[in-house]
C-alpha cells in the first residue's frame, strides 16, 4: 500500500495499464476504452491532457470496473488527484440497468437476463452506444450511450420534423443547420419491418453507486404489442435515433434476445359485472422480469356517493394482488383529462411477482377527479382510490 503511495503519477499509469492489458476483461471493447483513456496522459509532464465531452463525465468506477483493475482502492489516500479523475472518466462498465429507478430492471440484471450488444455510430464527433438490452417476451428496452457532447441534456429542446399540432397542422421547426448537435430525439423502433407506435424514451435511467443521477444516458422501452407478434427468441431490431444537428438519423441493427425462459401464459377470459359496466380478463403473462395484464371493459363507470356533483369518477383501473395479498406495482398509469370512454382495451405492465403465485385476484378501482381533473389525494399525498369489491375477481395460477 506505501509502495503505491510513493509512486509518481506516472509510475501509477503505468501499473493500471499493466493490470488493465494482464486482465481478462468481460468484453473486448472495455480494455480498448479503458487504454484509450489512459493513453491522454502526457507521457513528457506526467499531467493529465482531460477533454471534456470525450468520455462520460462524472462517472464513478462501478463494482465491476473496480474487480478489473485488480481490486484497487480509489481515494485521496490512495492515488493522486489526477489518477482519480482518470479512473472517474472510463466509460460506464458492466449493466446499467443494475443502477436503473426500476427494481424489475435491477433483478434481470443481476439474474442475467440482458444482453451488451456493443454497437456504435460515430458522426462529427458525436457518438451512440446500444449499451445493453433487455427482453422477456413481452417489455423490450434498451439503453443509448452518448458521448462527444459537452452538454447533461440529452433529450432534444426541438421539435421534430414531422411534429404537427393537434389540429393537423405543421409546427414551425428549427432548422437543422441551427440546431446544437447531439441532442436525442425519440428513437424509431422496426420490428419485423413494422414501426412500433407504443413506445417511452426517458433519460431518468437510474443512479450511480455514489448516489449522483446517470447522464448521458437515455432508455427507450416498449411495453405494448410484443406478445401478439410471437417473436423467436433470437431477432433483430432496427433503431433510428435522430440526433439534433444532423439530417440523417443514427441507425443500429440491434440483436435481441430472450434469455427469460420461465414465461407463464393465462387466458382466463373471464368476466365480472356491475350494473352496466364489465370487464373481461383476456390474458395474463408472468415473467421473471414483467407481469402483464391484458383487459377489455365496456359500459358507464360504476360512481360511488362521493363521486358526484363536482366530482366524478375517473376511468376504471386494475390492481394486481396475490394469495396473501402482495401487490404489485403498475408501469405506468396514465390519467385523461376527459370523461371515460365507454369501451377500452387495456394492455399495462405491472412488476413481477417475487414468486410464482397460486392465485391472482385483480382489484378494480376508480379515483375522484375534480372539475379541473385534478385527482382527490388521500392522507399521505397518494392518488385516492375507490376499489369495486364487487368486481374482485380471482384467478387460480396452475402449479408448473
Amino acid at each position: 500500500m506505501s509502495a503505491w503511495q510513493d509512486q509518481t503519477e506516472h509510475e501509477q499509469m503505468e501499473q493500471i495499464r499493466r493490470t488493465v492489458q494482464n486482465k481478462k476483461m468481460p468484453q473486448v471493447s472495455y480494455t480498448d476504452d479503458i487504454m484509450k483513456r489512459l493513453g491522454e496522459m502526457d507521457g513528457g509532464s506526467g499531467k493529465l491532457t482531460y477533454k471534456k465531452g470525450t468520455w462520460i463525465k462524472r462517472v464513478a468506477v462501478s463494482a465491476s470496473a473496480a474487480a478489473v483493475l485488480g481490486g484497487l482502492v480509489l481515494g485521496s489516500g490512495f492515488v493522486s488527484p489526477a489518477m482519480a479523475e482518470t479512473l472517474k472518466n472510463i466509460p460506464l462498465i458492466g449493466s446499467v440497468f443494475q443502477y436503473n429507478f426500476d427494481r424489475s430492471l435491477q433483478q434481470a440484471s443481476k439474474s442475467g437476463l440482458t444482453t451488451t450488444p456493443h454497437l456504435s455510430v460515430s458522426r462529427d464527433g458525436v457518438t451512440l452506444n446500444i449499451k445493453e438490452v433487455m427482453f422477456d417476451g413481452t417489455r423490450l428496452v434498451f439503453m443509448i450511450e452518448r458521448q462527444g457532447v459537452e452538454d447533461e441534456r440529452i433529450m432534444s429542446p426541438y421539435l421534430p420534423e414531422d411534429a404537427v399540432s393537434v389540429e393537423g397542422n405543421t409546427l414551425e421547426k428549427v432548422p437543422v443547420e441551427k440546431q446544437k448537435k447531439g441532442y436525442l430525439f425519440t428513437p424509431k423502433v422496426f420490428i419485423e419491418g413494422q414501426k412500433m407506435v407504443y413506445g417511452s424514451f426517458t433519460d431518468a435511467v437510474g443512479k450511480k453507486e455514489d448516489g449522483k443521477l446517470i447522464d448521458n444516458m437515455a432508455m427507450y422501452e416498449i411495453t405494448k404489442g410484443l406478445s401478439e407478434k410471437n417473436l423467436s427468441d433470437e431477432f433483430e431490431i432496427t433503431v433510428k435515433v435522430n440526433v439534433s444537428g444532423f439530417h440523417e438519423p443514427f441507425e443500429f441493427q440491434v440483436p435481441v434476445k430472450n434469455l427469460s425462459k420461465n414465461k407463464i401464459l393465462l387466458k382466463p377470459d373471464k368476466t365480472q359485472s356491475s350494473g352496466t359496466f364489465s370487464y373481461t380478463v383476456k390474458q395474463i403473462e408472468l415473467t421473471p422480469v414483467t407481469t402483464r395484464l391484458i383487459v377489455d371493459s365496456k359500459g358507464k363507470v360504476p360512481s360511488t356517493a362521493e363521486q358526484s356533483g363536482d366530482l366524478s369518477a375517473t376511468k376504471m383501473y386494475y390492481d394486481i394482488v396475490d394469495q396473501d395479498g402482495n401487490q404489485l406495482e403498475q408501469h405506468m398509469l396514465g390519467l385523461f383529462h376527459r370523461s371515460p370512454d365507454s369501451e377500452y382495451h387495456e394492455d399495462e405492465a405491472y412488476s413481477p411477482f417475487t414468486k410464482t403465485p397460486t392465485s391472482i385476484t385483480i382489484m378494480p378501482y376508480t379515483m375522484t377527479v375534480k372539475k379541473d381533473w385534478s385527482v382527490i389525494e388521500d392522507q399521505e399525498g397518494n392518488w385516492a382510490k375507490t376499489y369495486h369489491k364487487d368486481l374482485e375477481m380471482t384467478i387460480p395460477v396452475p402449479s408448473q
